[in-house]
């Protein structure tokens, strides 16, 4: 199969123009949840300490960008992989 000419764009612009266009999509797509969590009521609990709070909002951007990058790149390690296993 021969690849698209958006896939050969991606190659010839290097190694890491598929890891940016990754960062760029996931942090939209983050973005659209944060803006619809704001007219929302927030539920929030603490990580640490009582001064370290997180929102269920929190724990959805995270899991929707360790997620998707873990499917995409697969073969990357991620520090996330020593926090979350």
């Amino acid at each position: 199969m021969k690849p698209s000419g958006e896939d050969q764009a991606a190659l010839a612009a290097g190694p890491w123009e598929e890891c940016f266009q990754a960062a760029v999509q996931l942090a939209l797509r983050a973005g659209q949840i944060i803006r619809k969590a704001l007219t929302e009521e927030k539920r929030v609990s603490t990580k640490t300490s009582a001064a370290d709070l997180v929102t269920e909002t929190d724990h959805l951007v995270e899991d929707l960008i360790i997620s998707e990058l873990r499917e995409r790149f697969p073969s990357h390690r991620s520090p996330f992989s020593l926090v979350h296993m």
